[in-house]
């Protein structure tokens, strides 16, 4: 748990807390989107807890600060979901990830990543590494979203998406990125990405 909410760390050190690591820890606990993260590693690692009777007080303390901590950040985050290191929610409010993802998964405000309702789907969204997802996007039911993709704001995706793809508008319109996304970078992602994909929305229409 540890290893990995330091790679988590590392990418709000270049994204919010430019001025290095002294510090870092103190700031990072005053981030929604960190302590959203802490909260998600703490379940996964009190659940993992061998024999069970040793994770019940573990247990406990994360069902007593679920509850209020989703209500004040606005962020759930399935504990049945299997995301790896570099976790990166740039804001808060309306977030739900019910899904599987790699490393480096950006996300923004407004953004619900999971199952198809009504029953239409059985598994939740499988992402790879290196993705975005801008602000008020869905990702929905059973589908592949490659490494390196770039989903603008407000963009819904119910299909596969190849590695390496710009997706845009609620018709969800592809093309490819010239340059594959750097890895580990959410801050260039969550400055320049919103930007370019409008530009490309307009070409498009």
């Amino acid at each position: 748990m540890f290893e990995t909410l330091r790679q988590d760390l590392r990418r709000y050190h270049r994204a919010e807390l430019p001025g290095g690591a002294r510090g870092a820890w103190v700031r990072a606990c005053f981030t929604y989107g960190f302590i959203a993260v802490c909260l998600y590693r703490y379940g996964r690692w009190a659940r993992s807890l061998k024999p069970g009777w040793l994770a019940l007080p573990f247990k406990a303390l994360y069902v007593v600060l679920k509850m209020p901590l989703e209500l004040i950040l606005g962020i759930d985050i399935s504990l049945n979901a299997d995301i790896g290191p570099g976790l990166y929610i740039g804001h808060f409010s309306g977030i739900f990830l019910h899904c599987d993802a790699g490393r480096n998964l950006s996300v923004t405000q407004g953004v619900t990543i999971g199952y198809k309702g009504a029953g239409k789907s059985d598994h939740w969204p499988q992402l790879g590494n290196d993705i975005y997802i801008g602000a008020g996007a869905k990702v929905i039911g059973n589908i592949r979203i490659g490494d390196g993709v770039v989903i603008g704001a407000n963009t819904v995706v119910t299909r596969d998406v190849p590695p390496h793809m710009r997706v845009v508008g609620a018709a969800v319109r592809m093309s490819p990125l010239l340059t594959p996304t750097p890895v580990g970078r959410a801050e260039s992602a969550t400055a320049g990405s919103d930007k370019a994909l409008e530009a490309t929305s307009e070409s498009t229409r």
